[in-house]
């Protein structure tokens, strides 16, 4: 078995076990995070980007917190190009996450060959309860930059008690002087942050079919083998539409984020469009999928920390981590009149 293989199977066998601790505790047990680090899950550069989205949506299966965890460590260590350890982002400020700009209060005080002191605060800063380094997003001298902080003395880290993504790590970060470095170039910080997010919201399509994925294996063998009326639940017509509907999504999402990491893979960086309709499409798939699944539950669909609530919770969160719906889609349709409005018949 392959170093890979076998971090795979850990997560296929670990995360049925404590996927609804995890969600209950709204935290990791330190030990599944040791059991993830000792077998490579952070070495996003050792992996390579598909195997991170294959790690992502096998554990999105069962916890999509933990997917979240492996992707947001991955996607600040391909954006400085270093492994190893576990990393935070820390992007958005209690003024808001959209209008990053314009909310942005944290402040680098740079010294010499980038060094700096970071004062300020974060909030739904991923990994943050897990981290042991923040990549994050302040003025410097020449306006908005990145800046890489170890974890230590001089940072504050509160856990958020969301209903979703539970054990993702997600928490308000408060930074009173932290020593840091310059890793971004000066002035370009919010263009690179988005780079960096753009890593996060293609694996929203992995994590969009892992949500899909889990909640159907949940579905199919409680629901669709009962009899009702005499028959199998999955015999009736209007059950095996609904099936067929996921089914296409799924194998459309597949075809098109496997194109987009080739492409990535290829030129270095994530294609924006790519990384927007990639989690346009896999929130609106885990969404289906789980109300689907629900339906063909029934009554037994409702059951309060059962998988299929917490997956079902969590789907709701892709429309809004990695930026909201709405600024996706507004992104998308520029795209789509720039690119049809000059054409010649």
């Amino acid at each position: 078995m392959s170093p890979f293989e076998d971090l795979v199977s850990y997560i296929n066998l670990e995360l049925p076990k404590v996927s609804g601790v995890i969600d209950q505790n709204n935290l990791a047990p330190q030990e599944l995070i040791d059991g993830l680090r000792s077998r490579g899950a952070f070495n996003a550069l050792n992996l390579g980007l598909n195997n991170v989205y294959a790690l992502v949506r096998a554990s999105a299966r069962w916890s999509p917190a933990v997917a979240h965890i492996i992707m947001t460590s991955a996607s600040v260590a391909f954006r400085i190009n270093r492994d190893g350890p576990l990393y935070s982002l820390c992007i958005t400020e209690p003024g808001g996450g959209s209008d990053i700009k314009s909310n942005l209060k944290t402040v680098a005080d740079e010294r010499t060959s980038g060094e700096a002191y970071l004062t300020g605060e974060k909030i739904y800063a991923s990994n943050s309860l897990y981290a042991d380094e923040f990549l994050v997003l302040a003025n410097g001298p020449q306006g908005p930059t990145l800046y890489l902080a170890k974890g230590g003395p001089g940072i504050k880290v509160e856990a958020q008690d969301l209903f979703t993504f539970r054990g993702a790590g997600v928490g308000r970060v408060v930074f009173e002087g932290v020593p840091a470095q310059r890793v971004g170039t000066p002035g370009k910080g919010i263009r690179e942050a988005l780079e960096t997010v753009n890593f996060e919201r293609l694996s929203y399509g992995f994590i969009g079919l892992g949500i899909a994925e889990g909640a159907l294996e949940e579905t199919g063998p409680q629901a669709l083998t009962k009899k009702i009326f005499g028959q199998e639940l999955g015999s009736f017509q209007g059950v095996k539409w609904m099936m067929a509907d996921l089914l296409i999504d799924m194998r459309l999402l597949e075809e098109f984020v496997a194109s987009a990491v080739s492409k990535a893979e290829r030129e270095g960086k994530v294609d924006p469009l790519d990384a927007a309709i990639a989690k346009a499409t896999g929130a609106q798939l885990a969404q289906r999928a789980t109300w689907v699944a629900m339906q063909i539950m029934g009554g037994r669909g409702f059951t309060r920390g059962s998988r299929l609530e917490r997956l079902a919770r969590d789907a709701r969160m892709l429309d809004i981590g990695g930026g909201a719906r709405e600024v996706v889609y507004d992104f998308i349709g520029e795209q789509a009149v720039n690119r049809f409005k000059n054409a010649t018949r």
